[in-house]
């Protein structure tokens, strides 16, 4: 075996012992009126049940990025009989793509996506471009509106 063959297994090796960034999604309930946020969260390996969420209240979940960064999380929300989202709420920057390039990890304040839901839509809370990581200055934009159930 070639000196190159054992380099790129020792890299290999070092990649795979490595540990991935833990992560944390937050999914706070801003809705008025007192009303319960409903949220059934899954990846491709996980599925977080049912949660009700209670007024003023959050969900969080921990996770650890796949070796392959495709780590993908998405939820199912409702706030009322009427209306419902379904979106993801955290990707790597394999799945940047889907989401018009936009790579979360790059975006999201200490490894954390946090999201607030309102009555009129989820909102993301993401860093400022360009300002310093020790000011985690965040911005806050609609991400996806509620849309009517069938």
């Amino acid at each position: 075996m070639g000196s190159l063959h054992v380099k790129a297994i020792f890299l290999l090796l070092a990649i795979a012992i490595t540990p991935s960034t833990a992560w944390t999604v937050r999914i706070a309930n801003r809705l008025s009126h007192k009303k319960v946020l409903f949220a059934h969260c899954k990846s491709g390996d996980d599925d977080l049940g049912p949660q009700y969420i209670k007024p003023r209240d959050e969900f969080k979940f921990s996770f650890r990025v796949n070796f392959f960064r495709t780590t993908l999380f998405w939820c199912n929300m409702s706030k009322d009989k009427k209306s419902h989202a379904s979106l993801d709420v955290f990707w790597s920057f394999s799945n940047a793509g889907k989401h018009g390039g936009l790579d979360l990890s790059a975006w999201a304040v200490n490894e954390e996506a946090l999201w607030i839901v309102r009555d009129d839509g989820i909102y993301l809370w993401m860093k400022a471009p360009g300002w310093p990581e020790d000011e985690p200055y965040v911005i806050e934009t609609l991400f996806h509106r509620w849309e009517p159930k069938r």
